[in-house]
């Protein structure tokens, strides 16, 4: 050993000074040396092994355990460690790591777990210290929504039920559930999913459902849907027998029994007769010739015959106020169905005086429409949420028809803007000339005269007495009507569209609202993408629809509403419909097409359009199934710049007829056109230029706007009859095509 060498030499060194000459003294210095000499080591080694000894950091938290939404909303973890400013943390949250931890003066951190939902959650830390010693802490929890009740529909006098013949009866419960406010309480007497109408149902619960005049049995569904985080439902079926006339507890034979019409639908319908005598009739009076209720066909005979406005022969024409002349246009429209479908034949033109507005003049269309006598939901969408799931009604061109036969267009005009907030003065539209005429309608390209919103001029009528005309007719009479507004029209999916005006839960008139609202800063100049659905703030769904009574379908019927505000006070966008609640012949969406499969028009600005390609059948040029040809047939040419390598020629816009004619060649014929470029689009006043044959079919702005002398590029196009003309950048672009006649 070391230490026993050196006890060695020492001793030798004492030894030859003559220090110690007793061997017995001399073994006794060396033992003691050595136990002293050990001793001293072992306490040097101790001493070095307790300097290198680090602890790990050593990591506590409570733990919230589970707990109800909202009790809990941080963790606090606290950290101890002689380098606390040296640590290294990872801490994670369900797997997603916590950025921005810092330790305060204690060692100490908290966790934010307000954000997260119901369900198991998980929180993880390591702490690692300069030496690399690290230490791990988790901790799980459950976080879960406050009890609720079970809902509960309680039946005052349970699910059977007697009444005597032509007697009235009542139902009445009481709906129990922790926030009443959450239920959704429906019933019917046939299929729940199919039609069904609100209950009425006080605050506590209570509800109660007449019927009077019983004449056959009935049963009656119920459906309660309750809850704000925990759904429940409740159903209840009330089975009433009518015990008939000569049956005990009955009137029976030989009692007094007054006769007559008990048909509350019949025209003389008698609300004292107990015994239905056959002497019922219908249509004003008239029956089906056998003193009985009409059949099925019967009535839809009389239905469709009633609901379809339009002019017959033999009567005087509408004017087109754009025109001086009388130009005497007549509605036509006929009709035929089958088991399945109807089929609509048009001339699309209106039974009431019109504007054709910028796109005059509207002229006879040649229409099929084509659609579903019974409308079926689509299983796929549920409007009350969204729009998700649901067909679309395109954003231009025709979404329904209405009852005269004219088209029903989406809300956007052919820039993309919403066409009714711009004419309603919701922002100004400085790319094309766009205005709406009577009830919001206006003619397009080809003379296609159609609907934006209203269209209550098909029920309005001119009272010649008064001395009044078309031009007196005013939106707000359709608005502020005391009766529920008649069917103006008929969607894709075969569900019809009424006016303004509805009925509200207990049977009052008023004014229906969207439930639409313009998104902060836009103004609608970008069309539907300028709007949100915000469900509740309006009457109607994200179609634009609701499920209801109407006059025509006392039991209630899914349709859609005509509206002009929003239930916040705004404009009423989408006006008539945004998409289908029902499987819509979507085929109709092309100009009339009479049905069948929808043409794919997606690819509008990618696979066809201005300067790409033409468009796929059915589509027209814009993209939402209008044609957007010239009005000689002619489809325009897109625009686009001369290319560099063209040999363009430079020139002024007072020279551009003469170098339109050298360009392409072809001589001044005595036949002449306007051509209108530069207008809004320019920032500057129209003018107007005469060349042989041409027209100018695009013209698109490019800031700053150009001056009234700005240099034009012109060369040649890919088309012999065409000639491209573009000013140097900053200024603006169009193009000009010549027609031969």
């Amino acid at each position: 050993m070391h230490s026993g060498i050196s006890a060695s030499a020492l001793f030798t060194l004492n030894t030859r000074a003559g220090a110690m000459k007793n061997p017995e003294q001399v073994r006794s210095l060396v033992l003691a040396f050595l136990m002293v000499g050990s001793v001293m080591v072992g306490v040097f080694y101790l001493d070095i092994d307790g300097v290198g000894l680090e602890q790990p950091p050593a990591i506590s938290a409570e733990e919230p355990g589970d707990f109800v939404i909202g009790e809990v909303l941080s963790i606090k973890v606290t950290i101890v460690d002689e380098a606390l400013d040296e640590l290294v943390l990872d801490v994670t949250l369900d797997g997603d790591r916590v950025a921005n931890v810092y330790l305060d003066d204690n060692g100490s951190f908290v966790v934010d777990i307000s954000h997260l939902d119901v369900g198991l959650h998980a929180l993880k830390v390591i702490a690692r210290d300069k030496n690399l010693l690290e230490t791990r802490w988790f901790t799980e929890f459950t976080i879960s929504y406050p009890a609720e009740d079970e809902t509960q529909i309680n039946l005052d006098h349970g699910e059977e039920m007697t009444v005597d013949h032509g007697d009235n009866i009542r139902i009445t419960g009481n709906l129990t559930h922790s926030t009443i406010t959450s239920c959704i309480f429906i019933w019917t007497d046939a299929q729940l999913a199919e039609s069904s109408l609100g209950m009425p149902m006080t605050e506590e619960g209570d509800f109660y459902l007449d019927f009077s005049n019983m004449q056959e049995n009935l049963t009656i569904t119920m459906e309660a849907t309750c809850g704000v985080n925990i759904i429940t439902v409740d159903s209840k079926f009330v089975n009433i027998t009518v015990i008939p006339p000569g049956d005990e507890g009955g009137e029976g034979e030989g009692g007094d029994l007054t006769q007559g019409c008990t048909d509350p639908e019949a025209d003389n319908y008698d609300a004292e007769a107990k015994e239905d005598d056959g002497s019922c009739t219908y249509d004003g009076g008239e029956d089906n010739g056998t003193g009985e209720e009409p059949s099925e066909e019967e009535q839809r005979a009389i239905f469709w015959s009633e609901t379809l406005q339009c002019h017959k022969d033999g009567v005087s024409g509408v004017d087109d106020y754009n025109t001086t002349a009388d130009d005497n246009h007549v509605c036509d429209l006929s009709y035929q169905y089958n088991e399945t479908h109807i089929t609509i034949e048009s001339n699309g033109l209106p039974n009431h005086d019109f504007h054709s507005g910028p796109g005059c003049c509207a002229s006879a269309q040649d229409y099929s429409w084509t659609l579903p006598l019974t409308p079926t939901n689509n299983t796929d969408c549920d409007p009350d949420l969204a729009t998700t799931g649901c067909d679309m009604a395109p954003e231009r061109g025709p979404i329904a028809i209405s009852v005269n036969g004219v088209p029903f267009f989406g809300p956007e005009d052919g820039p993309g803007g919403d066409a009714v907030a711009g004419n309603e003065g919701g922002y100004e539209e400085d790319r094309q000339d766009v205005w709406l005429g009577l009830c919001h309608g206006h003619s397009g390209p080809n003379g296609v005269y159609h609907y934006h919103a209203d269209a209550n001029c098909v029920h309005w009528h001119v009272d010649e007495s008064a001395g009044e005309t078309w031009l007196d007719y005013s939106i707000n009479s359709s608005r502020s009507g005391s009766e529920h507004s008649a069917i103006v029209g008929f969607a894709f999916d075969g569900y019809p569209i009424y006016g303004f005006v509805g009925w509200d839960e207990n049977g009052e008139t008023k004014e229906m609202t969207s439930s639409y609202s313009l998104k902060e800063g836009e103004t609608g100049y970008n069309g539907i993408e300028d709007y949100e659905y915000l469900a509740g703030i309006g009457d109607l769904d994200a179609c634009n629809g609701i499920f209801s009574p109407t006059p025509d379908f006392p039991n209630g019927t899914y349709h859609y509403v005509s509206t002009f505000v929003n239930g916040e006070g705004d404009i009423g966008f989408p006006y008539f419909l945004l998409c289908y609640r029902g499987e819509a012949e979507l085929g109709n969406t092309n100009d009339g097409g009479g049905g069948g499969d929808d043409p794919d028009c997606s690819g509008h600005g990618e696979t066809w359009g201005p300067g790409i390609g033409p468009p796929p059948p059915g589509c027209g040029g814009g993209g939402g199934g209008q044609d957007q040809s010239s009005e000689n047939g002619i489809a325009s040419i897109p625009w686009f710049k001369a290319p560099p390598d063209s040999g363009a020629i430079l020139l002024s816009l007072p020279a551009l007829a003469f170098v339109a004619a050298s360009c392409l060649m072809y001589s001044a014929y005595p036949e002449v056109s306007s051509v209108r470029a530069g207008n809004a689009l320019c920032d500057r006043p129209p003018r107007v230029y005469t060349l042989p044959n041409a027209h100018v079919t695009h013209a698109h702005r490019i800031p700053p706007p150009p001056s009234p002398h700005a240099p034009l590029l012109c060369a040649p196009s890919r088309s012999p009859l065409s000639l491209f003309c573009a000013p140097p950048p900053g200024s603006f672009v169009f193009a000009l095509r010549t027609h031969l006649h």
